[in-house]
């Protein structure tokens, strides 16, 4: 008997034990937080900085999934008046923005302002060609000019800047069209179906493939002010605000400058 009191000691406390282990596990161990995911709309412009960022974002906020969709500005600004579930936006320019706000279509308060860059004449690498002007884009050494319509703010600024120099017609009569992203000018001239293009320096900084020719004075066009805002329709407008309040940070302008996307204080200059 006593034999048995013993086994039947030993029981109760494994038991026990097992219990204690349980209840300091619930205690201790914390509900996995729920998984957000964020729409974003963001410009072409700052894709490539981006897509690296929002890894580093995601390392530190595990909970939080980022949809971004890149495209032009009159792509996005016309799917979020058309009620597309973003949770947030980032222009190319800040006047697409004022529309947004105009229409009750962002939160004020939650604006940020990020970063600018030059405009750029680009080409393949191994193209001989060379702009000491830019009114070089109108000589018959150039065939054809990539560059964005007025969809994209990259065209709207490319339209000005020729504009501005009397060059819009005939270089215009040559154009290879991108219509939805800023990418397209940059594919254009990759494949070789325009000589040159017209478009942001991040996007030269992509590929190994393309140089740049020219740089184009900042005082041919308005200056570059990308911004970026919580719309009022988001379901999780508190994580979109983190979000852009990272990407005010230090540790993400670091990655943006890497780019050749500046934080908005620093001043950029070109050729005319």
């Amino acid at each position: 008997p006593s034999n048995f009191l013993k086994r039947l000691q030993s029981v109760a406390l494994g038991c026990l034990s097992c219990l204690l282990v349980l209840w300091l596990g619930s205690c201790s161990a914390l509900p996995p937080s729920p998984v957000v995911t964020l729409n974003f709309g963001a410009a072409g412009m700052v894709r490539s900085a981006l897509q690296e960022i929002d890894q580093l974002y995601q390392q530190d906020h595990s909970h939080v999934w980022l949809n971004t969709t890149f495209a032009g500005t009159g792509t996005i600004r016309a799917a979020v008046e058309q009620g597309e579930p973003f949770d947030g936006v980032l222009f190319a320019d800040g006047k697409t923005l004022n529309q947004l706000q105009a229409k009750g279509l962002i939160v004020p308060e939650s604006r940020r302002e990020l970063v600018t860059t030059d405009i750029v004449v680009i080409a393949r690498s191994e193209s001989a060609l060379e702009i000491r002007d830019l009114r070089d884009l109108a000589s018959d050494r150039i065939k054809a000019v990539a560059m964005g319509n007025n969809n994209l703010a990259v065209g709207k600024y490319s339209h000005t800047i020729l504009e501005r120099l009397g060059l819009a017609q005939v270089v215009e009569s040559k154009a290879v069209w991108a219509k939805v992203d800023v990418r397209e000018v940059l594919r254009a001239v990759e494949q070789g179906e325009a000589d040159v293009g017209i478009t942001f320096l991040p996007e030269a900084k992509t590929l190994t493939n393309v140089k740049v020719l020219a740089t184009v004075s900042p005082d041919l066009y308005e200056p570059i002010r990308s911004g970026a805002a919580v719309l009022t329709t988001s379901t999780h407008a508190q994580e979109m605000q983190s979000y852009l309040d990272f990407l005010s940070s230090d540790r993400a302008m670091a990655i943006f400058q890497k780019f050749g996307l500046s934080p908005l204080r620093s001043q950029v200059s070109g050729i005319s």
